[in-house]
């Protein structure tokens, strides 16, 4: 693991260019994607342009400063001679000049960060990785009076005996101390120490494909949703016993409970769907039709009487009122909304965008980077928009509401943002 300075291209290899002093090529891939390059103050025009991706071909551009520039951003300039390129392809993400976000620093990961989880206390981060064994941990120091922080990798978590990849999800019980894992390939969850990250015990979920951790405002029943065997498991918080489990009726995915526990909001990604599950008849009781039409749930967040749901098909975050699951707000937001979490003090909807997918692969990079998007949480309108990577998968909040995170899950990337406002 290594710190990435800001403006560093992940995963890239920082190769020289073979160059003639008469002419530079290189292929471009921007955030935003009409940024402006300019060589020694001169403006310069691509050859083409095809499937988000612009070839530049610089005739006597062997040496100089290329610089890449949009209004409201803050400027890259990089030697003609020295651009980090990787298979003759340039990424360049800018940062916006004035905005109440400010990029602290970007570190490696394993493979395929499929989510992020801070600690309770703020001072640790959970990634668990898709594509690898087990959990990336990061240590967030502050240092100096001008505000200022980095993420320093502390270790990645394992499961003895076991080589499986596979991670998607996180939760931390405080009550217990306990990091809870969901393993999607070993239908599984992984209990480590909280304190030591000391690897604790494994639990068969009963389930196929576990994906997402909530626990009860009593803390005594934690629950995962199994993607490919429809239904939810509960468990006790305390002995670890499989209690039972509780059918669905559709691909269940992100979770939340309701202040007194005694119902769980479940997103269904089959359709536009939330299931409201009674958890004293342990059965779904209703079913909150978002619209008309296709969708996909993914996340749910409840907060004062509403919820707050993503859909990733129709790329729109959407309120419901708890209560009756009427839709009090539905906004299109982004292409693939992946994740979305609340600010502490529940004012702001941050909600990762991973951008469209490639046409052949969604595992491949596609045409345009993704974005993590701020909006009001009253009414879903938009504050700010943060371009990511490849892909923005994961998404945290530090607990005093000071640093906000997100992964890029194709370039193995984290990226840490200060929150001024």
């Amino acid at each position: 693991m290594f710190f990435r300075a800001v403006f560093s291209i992940p995963s890239l290899l920082f190769l020289c260019m073979t160059l003639s002093a008469q002419t530079v090529s290189f292929a471009l891939k921007s955030a935003p994607p009409d940024l402006s390059v300019s060589l020694n103050g001169t403006p310069q025009t691509p050859v083409s342009a095809a499937a988000g991706i612009r070839n530049f071909r610089i005739e006597g551009g062997g040496t100089g400063t290329l610089r890449f520039s949009a209004q409201g951003y803050r400027s890259v300039e990089y030697p003609a001679e020295r651009l980090p390129l990787k298979n003759g392809l340039l990424e360049i993400k800018l940062e916006i000049e004035n905005g109440t976000f400010r990029l602290l620093g970007e570190y490696s990961t394993g493979r395929q960060p499929k989510s992020a989880y801070f600690s309770p206390d703020g001072r640790r981060l959970f990634v668990p990785l898709l594509e690898q064994h087990g959990v990336d941990v990061f240590r967030l120091e502050e240092a100096g009076a001008e505000r200022s922080a980095r993420m320093v990798f502390e270790k990645r978590l394992s499961v003895p005996g076991s080589g499986a990849v596979g991670f998607v999800e996180a939760l931390t019980d405080t009550r217990r101390r306990e990091l809870w894992v969901s393993n999607m390939v070993e239908n599984k969850v992984h209990i480590f120490n909280l304190d030591t990250l000391d690897y604790t015990m494994s639990l068969q979920t009963g389930g196929i494909l576990p994906k997402v951790i909530v626990q009860n405002p009593a803390g005594n029943l934690t629950l995962v949703s199994n993607w490919v065997s429809h239904n939810l498991s509960v468990f006790d918080s305390q002995t670890k016993e499989l209690l039972r489990r509780i059918p669905v009726g559709g691909t269940p995915r992100g979770m939340a409970f309701s202040p007194d526990g005694s119902v769980l909001y479940a997103a269904i990604y089959d359709e536009p769907v939330v299931a409201v599950v009674d958890m004293r008849q342990n059965r779904v009781i209703a079913r909150y039709r978002l619209y008309s039409g296709e969708g996909a749930c993914r996340h749910v967040i409840y907060r004062d009487g509403k919820l707050y749901v993503s859909d990733m098909f129709r790329g729109t975050v959407n309120i419901l009122n708890a209560a009756d699951g009427a839709l009090l707000v539905s906004r299109r937001i982004g292409p693939n909304i992946n994740t979305i979490v609340l600010s502490p003090d529940g004012s702001r909807v941050f909600a990762s965008s991973r951008g469209r997918n490639n046409p052949d692969d969604y595992t491949r990079p596609g045409p345009e980077f993704g974005a993590v998007y701020v909006l009001k949480a009253n009414d879903l309108t938009l504050e700010e928009r943060i371009w990511g990577r490849n892909q923005p998968t994961g998404l945290a909040v530090s607990p005093d509401g000071r640093y906000l995170v997100f992964t890029d899950f194709l370039d193995a990337n984290l990226e840490l943002y200060d929150i001024y406002n």
